[in-house]
């Protein structure tokens, strides 16, 4: 990133920085909330978990104006994110350098429920109602113990309230930008012991591009029974999408005309059903929970200007059972939980043209002892998983792979308020099913014979502190995972086992309560991803910016109105087919800020949201070097949106 561009960032952070030492000694100051994180399974406090973890409230997505979780995700817990090239609000989330296989290496859960697809489509979290969100925990470093395939990079976990808060609802209407207009409801009610609620939401826009306008439908019910030692919840939701794909273009054109497309045709529909059933109650010393999921994903892709089309049918069911109990033995603390998961997951493209399918079957331990009066954690955790995949139709292959992957941690005090925390494990994932598979489409790689990729695995090690103070919260943290056979894209060879590959890097997450009315939080990372052996050897991974600056800022003039600003800094990165690292020109780094207001009157609540501040014509993704190719996709520049609520 050019200096200039660091120091416009750093200088809209100069305010928060500075208020830190007055407000740390002088004024009413009210402590930061107490945390729980459940994507370990259970609940849990994150002080056991030797790795990064950030926790954003309800009250922070609210305060920023965070229109969905995928938003909410990058602006406020600092995830770099690149574009959703069908004009959806669900970018590719990139936790630690991943690039183009970002969203493989991540687990993501709602409510504890694994929502990965199996391909590379990435994960949609759009279709969760934000008024219905609780948090959003996001942690950084191999879940593979708890979570299996997939997890080297870590783990996001959208917790929801489930109907347990108040019983009422609400109705809001957004205007903005590019005719955008997004309208929802939600409705809560109680009967005795259960908690009912249905959320519906419409959303439209023609976005930034020729060809590029979008629709969602979201339709979610809810149905919670619970007491004081039982909880159990059914949810069934259903999302359709459709919109136009108006391709890439040349850095020529994103100069003149960002707005172009040269395929004014090119569509795409989707349909998505899930059902879900989870829950906890007690047996004896032990604590039992349930999951249990089916989703059906149809989507159909119109590329009319290069002559083809494709459809895909996904159809996943996903269950997990778990126990576990807390004991004491002398002044020694322990926690043993004990799990099972199984997977049936199968695609079906072009209506029996080719066929992939997976089972996947997996047993897990993991063991915590804390002695509090030597402020000493330590724990350990074990997997076994089994799977199998087998591709059937225009082409064939099939893949039979065990892996155990294990993880030890431990934390202990340093100082009052401190804490030095480490681990050390390992994690692997299996090709998706886009990975796995191979499906020709005009200019791209040859598709015969299939290659069966190998399974990729990691050696994942991480050395942090963090500090805890009654107005601020902070962590820092080294990691480094050291891969074999990473699976990876080529845009020339196509899906590919890289040679060998290392990510490492530092990161800084810090929080406060900066007196009664201005909060402040702030997540910086330094990263490299780059190859250890082979014809890449010493070269970066492509598609990995090397250090990204997220800040959030938030105001409360009076009791009804706020202010808040977020803002992200994202370096350059190499363009996705430069291996080699010889061309020349590279995705220029950016940065953006947002700024809103919002104003409660009686049950009313108004809101104006300025995205993108200053105007910043910017691109995140572009897929080839050749300038003359149409490779390129924009970001929006400047948009505006209004936006009233009411609650009742």
């Amino acid at each position: 990133m050019k200096n200039h561009q660091w120091r416009w960032l750093l200088a809209a952070l100069c305010p928060a920085v500075l208020a830190l030492p007055s407000q740390a000694q002088t004024g009413p100051v009210r402590s930061l909330p107490d945390t729980i994180v459940t994507a370990a399974r259970i609940a849990q406090d994150p002080s056991l978990m030797p790795q990064g973890v950030v926790v954003i409230s309800a009250e922070e997505i609210q305060a920023a104006g965070m229109t969905n979780a995928n938003e909410a995700i990058r602006w406020l817990g600092g995830v770099v994110g690149r574009i959703d090239s069908t004009g959806g609000r669900d970018q590719t989330l990139d936790l630690r350098g991943f690039g183009e296989a970002a969203a493989s290496n991540v687990v993501f859960l709602v409510d504890g429920v694994r929502q990965n697809e199996g391909d590379s489509g990435g994960v949609a979290l759009s279709w969760i109602p934000i008024d219905s969100i609780e948090r959003i925990e996001i942690v950084r470093g191999s879940g593979s113990v708890l979570h299996g395939d997939g997890a080297t990079a870590g783990v996001i976990n959208v917790i929801t309230h489930k109907g347990l808060a108040e019983p009422g609802g609400s109705a809001s209407l957004s205007l903005g930008s590019h005719s955008t207009r997004d309208a929802r409801v939600s409705v809560g009610t109680a009967a005795g012991p259960w908690r009912f609620q249905v959320h519906a939401s419409a959303f439209d826009t023609d976005n930034h591009r020729d060809n590029f306008s979008k629709q969602d439908r979201n339709a979610l019910a809810r149905a919670t029974w619970a007491d004081a030692a039982s909880q159990w919840s059914l949810q069934l939701g259903a999302q359709s999408s459709s919109g136009g794909l108006p391709g890439g273009i040349t850095p020529a054109d994103f100069l003149v005309n960002p707005g172009k497309s040269y395929k004014l045709q090119d569509n795409g529909q989707s349909e998505k059903r899930n059902l879900q059933l989870s829950g906890e109650t007690g047996l004896g010393d032990w604590r039992l929970a349930v999951d249990v999921s089916h989703r059906l994903d149809t989507v159909d892709s119109n590329y009319l200007s290069d002559g083809y089309a494709t459809t895909s049918e996904t159809e996943s069911s996903r269950a997990g059972v778990r126990l576990w109990r807390d004991f004491n033995q002398g002044t020694w603390r322990h926690r043993f939980l004990l799990g099972g998961d199984a997977e049936r997951w199968s695609q079906d493209r072009d209506h029996g043209g080719t066929v992939v399918e997976q089972q996947s079957d997996a047993v897990y331990a993991r063991h915590e002892i804390e002695l509090k009066e030597l402020g000493l954690k330590v724990h350990g955790g074990l997997r076994r998983t089994v799977s199998a995949r087998d591709l059937t139709g225009s082409a064939v292959g099939s893949l039979a792979a065990s892996n155990t992957s294990w993880d030890l941690g431990a934390a202990i005090r340093a100082g009052l308020q401190g804490e030095l925390f480490g681990r050390y494990g390992t994690s692997f994932r299996l090709a998706n099913a886009d990975e796995f598979a191979c499906y020709p489409y005009p200019g791209g790689p040859a598709c015969a014979p299939v290659t069966v990729l190998k399974p990729q695995t990691s050696k994942d090690a991480e050395l942090g502190y963090r500090r805890d103070h009654a107005w601020a919260k902070w962590s820092a943290r080294y990691y480094r995972s050291v891969l074999t056979d990473e699976i990876g894209y080529d845009p020339l060879a196509g899906n590919v086992n890289f040679d060998p590959t290392r990510r490492e890097g530092f990161e800084v997450d810090a929080s406060a309560k900066l007196g009664s009315a201005v909060n402040a939080g702030l997540q910086f990372a330094q990263r490299q991803a780059e190859f250890r052996g082979g014809a890449y050897a010493g070269k970066t991974v492509p598609m990995v910016p090397s250090q990204s600056l997220t800040a959030r800022l938030s105001y409360r003039i009076s009791e009804a109105r706020l202010v808040s600003v977020t803002s992200q800094a994202v370096s350059s990165q190499r363009i996705t087919d430069d291996f080699d690292n010889s061309c020349t020109d590279k995705i220029p780094g950016y940065g953006t800020m947002n700024v809103r207001y919002s104003e409660k009157v009686q049950a009313w609540t108004v809101s104006a949201v300025v995205n993108n501040l200053a105007d910043k014509q910017y691109y995140n993704f572009r897929t080839r070097c050749d300038a003359t190719l149409k490779s390129l996709y924009p970001e929006a520049g400047r948009t505006f949106n209004l936006m009233a609520q009411r609650r009742f």
